[in-house]
């Protein structure tokens, strides 16, 4: 059966199939209890929240409702911006600062339960749980999926202290070691887990996430974002942040290795976005920049600052490539932007950017001269032909009906672990 097959896929301990036919029979709506990623400090953790209920409340409102606690600073921070996704307003309860972190997370761990969180989440009749980077509790009375983004500290460990190293360490295996379900964003990500934690095997759901973006009004303002930050019709986009594994020094190298071969003419300027400080090496913008004006690459290496995010896809529509050269990445929004909008991609060959961008140019993320003869090669080409809207929302859609059926088969699973064969044991 094909919701059978998709099951196996994705390495689900349990048939879709029978979930689906769970939900025929007319068993109760799953509600999903979600607390702010990132607690306010990590954007592309609030970005894949919002796509993640925004997929909820467009494909899955049938099925599964989301409910979002936020503590008073969390509020301030994103007011009422979720609330056309929930199934009642964001709740505001002094419970939820510090949940599943820090202090709250060795109690849990010691007594087996954060039981102020429990306790809220209880009253507001909560299915399952939705944790990442947080640790409730084994004994917590409502099952929960532990969502890993990736496993950068064990691929790139000097990027972390030996203390944020074993801090991030020790709570992936408390996670993958709990009986929890484990979702993750890639099949390369799963290849990792059962790697480094092999007590995750057979409790992994991995949903590939897409985004809701509409391509017609960013393609509209393609003309104006280039009058506003005065760029040339062709150039290359890299959204990247100054972290030092998102590599833009390999980017100077080959712009470095074009000007002294002097083919830098016809390579089209590669302009950027992206905040610029790295707490973990904080000169580093400084030295790029500074190499960069030194070999003069000014006009070949533009920072334009931290723009708007509407700006942010207005660039990425306008630009002939998207340019990600980063030594390690998880399942990227920036790449899933590029799809939604039709642009062409020079991505670091990385497995995740192949399975997540098959159709993109490779370049190897520490060889400079490979990727100066890309450069150079996809100058000399006519721009990309970007394919019409109507092809684009199609494969869109596509995109994100296959996020709502792995979320779905996710959720199933956790919830399973509540309501025992109520949801996927029962047979048609």
């Amino acid at each position: 059966m094909l919701w059978d097959a998709i099951g196996d896929q994705f390495n689900c301990p349990l048939s879709i199939a029978q979930s689906q036919t769970t939900f025929d029979r007319g068993y109760p709506m799953i509600t999903v209890g979600f607390t702010l990623i990132g607690r306010g400090a990590w954007s592309g953790g609030e970005t894949y929240l919002r796509n993640m209920l925004g997929i909820i409340s467009s494909k899955l409102s049938d099925k599964v409702g989301a409910k979002l606690f936020l503590s008073a600073e969390q509020f301030k921070h994103v007011g009422t911006s979720f609330d056309q996704f929930l199934v009642q307003p964001a709740i505001v309860d002094p419970r939820v600062k510090g949940t599943g972190e820090s202090f709250r997370a060795l109690g849990a761990l010691v007594t087996g339960c954060d039981k102020d969180f429990a306790d809220l989440v209880g009253q507001h009749e909560i299915s399952i749980v939705f944790q990442s980077a947080q640790w409730l509790g084994e004994r917590f009375p409502v099952p929960l999926i532990s969502w890993i983004p990736d496993f950068q500290h064990r691929h790139l460990p000097g990027l972390f202290s030996k203390l944020a190293w074993w801090k991030r360490e020790v709570g992936f295996q408390i996670q993958t070691r709990s009986g929890h379900v484990i979702m993750l964003s890639s099949q390369d990500a799963r290849r990792d887990c059962e790697q480094f934690y092999p007590k995750s095997r057979g409790r992994i759901c991995v949903s590939p996430f897409a985004i809701d973006l509409d391509p017609t009004p960013v393609l509209s303002r393609i003309a104006e974002v280039r009058v506003r930050y005065d760029l040339p019709d062709r150039f290359i986009y890299l959204p990247n942040q100054f972290w030092s594994h998102k590599n833009h020094a390999v980017v100077v190298s080959a712009l470095t290795i074009l000007a002294e071969t002097d083919r830098l003419d016809g390579v089209p300027p590669i302009v950027l976005t992206g905040r610029t400080e790295d707490p973990r090496d904080p000169y580093l913008y400084e030295r790029l920049i500074d190499r960069a004006d030194n070999c003069g690459l000014t006009a070949h290496f533009r920072h334009l600052g931290l723009v708007p995010y509407a700006d942010v896809l207005a660039l990425n529509a306008a630009a002939d490539y998207l340019l990600n050269p980063s030594t390690f990445e998880g399942w990227s929004t920036p790449v899933e932007e590029a799809k939604a909008l039709g642009t062409s991609m020079i991505l670091s060959d990385l497995k995740v950017h192949r399975e997540q961008a098959p159709e993109a140019t490779y370049f190897p993320p520490s060889d400079a001269m490979a990727l100066a003869d890309v450069l150079q090669h996809l100058g000399t080409l006519p721009p990309p032909v970007r394919p019409p809207i109507a092809t684009l929302a199609s494969q869109q859609d596509e995109r994100r009906g296959a996020f709502s059926t792995t979320l779905f088969a996710a959720f199933t699973v956790a919830a399973a672990a509540r309501l025992g064969d109520s949801y996927g044991r029962t047979t048609a």
